[in-house]
């Protein structure tokens, strides 16, 4: 990329590789540009993947080409496939990436299951991968 990405909310302009601050902003002013922040953090490695796989199955190599050096080819690949495989509407905003992660080998049915009761228990990314491998095993 030869233009750094930018993007300002309100006083606060977010790039790549950080943040910079124009004047003095109030304390109530930095609740939203954090939000934002938080948010991208948590949203970045769905966003990659469905767009890596919307690329690919409108433009196929010539798209996967376009990625190439801008993250390692095995996020890439990683990010793609628990977004293929993890249905949109599986998807809960309160569980991270990781936990997903750890159901995407799981049925459609298995993985909402599994989700809703890692957000209902409070399950860490860990104990949810331990249980998306005991309901596999017993298959």
């Amino acid at each position: 990329m030869t233009q750094r990405p930018k993007i300002s909310v309100g006083p606060f302009h977010f790039f790549s590789t950080g943040i910079r601050i124009s004047g003095r902003p109030s304390l109530d002013d930095w609740q939203g540009p954090l939000q934002f922040a938080i948010w991208c953090q948590r949203a970045g490695p769905w966003w990659i993947g469905d767009l890596i796989n919307a690329g690919e199955d409108g433009f196929g190599e010539s798209f996967s080409q376009m990625c190439e050096g801008l993250v390692s080819t095995e996020m890439l690949s990683r990010y793609a496939s628990v977004a293929r495989r993890v249905p949109f509407e599986n998807r809960r905003p309160n569980l991270s990436w990781s936990a997903h992660a750890a159901v995407a080998r799981l049925n459609s049915q298995e993985q909402r299951r599994l989700l809703a009761a890692a957000d209902r228990e409070g399950w860490t990314s860990d104990e949810l991968r331990v249980k998306a491998r005991e309901l596999k095993e017993k298959k």
